[in-house]
């Protein structure tokens, strides 16, 4: 080969290894592109290059060339016949297994393969050598050179070739590694633009050098808007830009190896983020571009949840204390957490005598020994549950509520305990219900007193008469109706003295029709003077009722006032049509029985916008002065605590009927 085609050689090597790897792609097209500036020397006449096996048994072919006229597929396929195993009589084999090159002079005699042979005569070769490509201990494969001459490859050939096959394997561990940089850095590049944090390199001067992804949607920048820019013009509000820029001078003169600060960023459309900056000093800052590396997690949102925490704890604080009933916080195995002042108060004990204590320790001073405390089973259930119940700790009868607390994953279950005093609001009750049967016996007095007036004008003329001829016949008569006109008055009397004493029953059995019969004795004459028509009809097999009879007898003559009150002022005079009915039957709710009776009046009805307020404490269609506005609050609370219910119909102008349903005895 003579000078120049030898230096003309190198130098395309020499270009091709120094090309930009982007138009190489890969390894077989670099040695592709190798193998056709070597085949252009008219010396050789079959150029191919191959990598041994992973397995280290055998050796794939990558290209091949040859100035021979055979087509190239079938130049591949004489080539994969010559190395079909890795027998020391395939030269590229052997200069694999010895590492260093291998040359055959006259192959036709020295190759005893006949696959090589074959190759030889169709290609034209009489001389091969082999080449292994290696650098740096780092094997890239086999470069096989075959020529037409016997004696091509001389010393001086041999040389030569060495020189070319040192190029050619430096460059293919350059684009090895620099495929492995790239590679390298296409990883860290997406770990950094993946990563939910702002990343960001500074250079020794305070220039940006790069911005990751998460950086370019925190701040609405685009990388390339401030590449080069100045870090704190771009990551710092202005009020904070001063103080920072001195917190990098003094990492970059060495005064300390990093540092952790948080600061307000200005993003591009003027909102304000806060962000908690990490930054790392470089070693290599001498030798490197980068100065200082930037971690920062944007804690906008884990700051305004926790302002909004903390209102809300204030809030509950707030609330919490404010509450005027007995109110405590219990974890799940029955511990109070907190309690408000009330609770304290009721429970006539300090805070630290109550935080920290048992539930049952304090609302019901202790259990026996062994049992069960079924407040604690509500709690550690995790129920909601009403109940009316006395409470030893807090000195009273309370309407408790426990009202479990909903947690995130249930981290901390707890439940709300509200106690509220019944002890005030049943004596208020209780003075309601005397001032309801006062006002009750005061519009009873009056016909009463006219009721009772007939018997005792009775009675007086009776003895008049008797009194003026004690021996007349008719004496014994007249003495008997004395004796009943007393008894009368005596059964009247009697009766508005029970209905006005004041008395508390407990719930026991009666028979309704004497419940009815005494509201009809003390009404009776009000309905005659008032010329109001009653008719009622209550079955005689109707089941005795469990209740306190003085309190349903309280209904019933609060809502027989009533109807009479409507009659009286739809029908001024006597009407046929002014009338009550009064009627019973027994019914079931929830599969219990109860007696139910049914009062109905012909009087003027109720509007429709106001029937669902006539439970409602002191309201009353009456006119001024003429109702409490505390018949049917009192009534329907009466009724509930006698365990039954009260209901309501009504036609304005038409008639309206009550409906009460009493439990039956069991």
């Amino acid at each position: 080969m003579n000078p120049s085609r030898r230096n003309a050689l190198l130098l395309a090597i020499n270009e091709l290894a120094a090309s930009d790897a982007e138009e190489i792609a890969g390894k077989n097209t670099l040695l592709q592109k190798c193998c056709e500036v070597i085949m252009q020397d008219q010396e050789y006449c079959l150029i191919w290059a191959g990598k041994r096996d992973s397995d280290g048994k055998g050796i794939t072919p990558l290209v091949a060339l040859t100035s021979a006229n055979i087509p190239e597929k079938d130049c591949m396929y004489l080539v994969e016949q010559v190395i079909t195993d890795m027998h020391e009589s395939n030269p590229a084999a052997k200069a694999l297994l010895s590492q260093s090159y291998v040359v055959y002079g006259n192959v036709l005699e020295q190759i005893d393969s006949p696959a090589l042979k074959e190759i030889a005569l169709k290609t034209g070769f009489r001389s091969c050598s082999a080449w292994p490509l290696t650098h740096k201990d780092k094997e890239f494969g086999v470069l096989n050179i075959h020529s037409e001459k016997i004696d091509c490859f001389s010393k001086d050939e041999i040389s030569f070739l060495q020189t070319v096959v040192a190029d050619i394997s430096l460059a293919l561990y350059s684009q090895d590694m620099t495929q492995r940089m790239q590679i390298e850095r296409d990883f860290n590049r997406e770990i950094v633009d993946t990563m939910q944090a702002l990343l960001v390199s500074i250079s020794p001067c305070g220039r940006i050098l790069s911005f990751n992804q998460t950086a370019e949607k925190v701040t609405g920048y685009k990388e390339k808007e401030v590449i080069d820019l100045y870090w704190v013009d771009v990551l710092m509000a202005p009020e904070h830009r001063k103080s920072n820029q001195q917190l990098l001078s003094n990492v970059l003169k060495g005064e300390q190896e990093q540092m952790n600060f948080e600061s307000c960023l200005l993003t591009k459309d003027k909102q304000e983020r806060t962000i908690d900056w990490h930054g790392s000093f470089r070693q290599n800052i001498e030798q490197g571009k980068v100065g200082l590396v930037l971690f920062g997690i944007d804690i906008t949102g884990q700051i305004q949840a926790g302002e909004d925490l903390h209102r809300a704890i204030a809030q509950w604080e707030n609330i919490f204390s404010a509450i005027q009933d007995p109110a405590l916080l219990v974890s799940s195995d029955a511990v109070i957490l907190d309690a408000n002042l009330a609770t304290f108060t009721a429970a006539r004990k300090s805070r630290s005598e109550v935080i920290g204590q048992q539930i049952c320790d304090i609302l019901h001073l202790g259990r026996t020994q062994g049992s069960a405390c079924p407040l604690e089973d509500l709690i550690k259930t995790r129920q909601s549950r009403i109940i009316e119940t006395e409470l030893r700790g807090l000195h009273g009868n309370y309407l408790l509520t426990v009202s479990p607390l909903q947690s995130p994953n249930n981290s901390m279950a707890a439940s709300l305990l509200v106690a509220r005093d019944l002890t005030e609001e049943e004596l208020m009750q209780a003075e309601a219900l005397r001032s309801a049967q006062l006002a009750s016996v005061g519009e009873l007095a009056a016909g009463v007193a006219h009721e009772i007036n007939n018997p005792i004008n009775g009675i007086i003329n009776y003895a008049q008469i008797i009194l003026d001829d004690p021996t007349d016949s008719d004496s014994p008569d007249l003495l008997r109706r004395i004796i009943k006109e007393g008894k009368r008055v005596a059964t009247i009397v009697s009766n508005l003295l029970d209905f006005s004493r004041r008395r508390d029953e407990s719930p026991e059995d009666h028979s309704i029709h004497k419940i009815v019969q005494n509201c009809l004795e003390l009404v009776s004459h009000q309905f005659r003077n008032d010329q109001i028509l009653f008719e009622f009809h209550l079955p005689p097999e109707l089941s005795s009722v469990y209740c306190n009879a003085q309190q349903i007898q309280q209904v019933l003559l609060n809502i027989l006032s009533n109807a009479r009150y409507a009659l009286n002022k739809r029908f001024p005079t006597q009407d046929p049509d002014k009338k009550i009915f009064l009627s019973g039957e027994e019914v079931e709710h929830e599969n219990k029985s109860y007696v139910r009776i049914t009062i109905t009046d012909n009087g003027t009805g109720i509007e429709q916008d106001i029937i669902d307020r006539i439970y409602d404490p002191f309201y009353s269609t009456k006119p001024a002065g003429e109702g409490t506005g505390l018949g049917l609050s009192i009534s329907h609370g009466l009724i509930q605590d006698n365990k039954g219910y009260l209901r309501i119909k009504s036609e304005f102008g038409s008639f309206t009927s009550l409906i009460v349903d009493i439990p039956i005895s069991e």
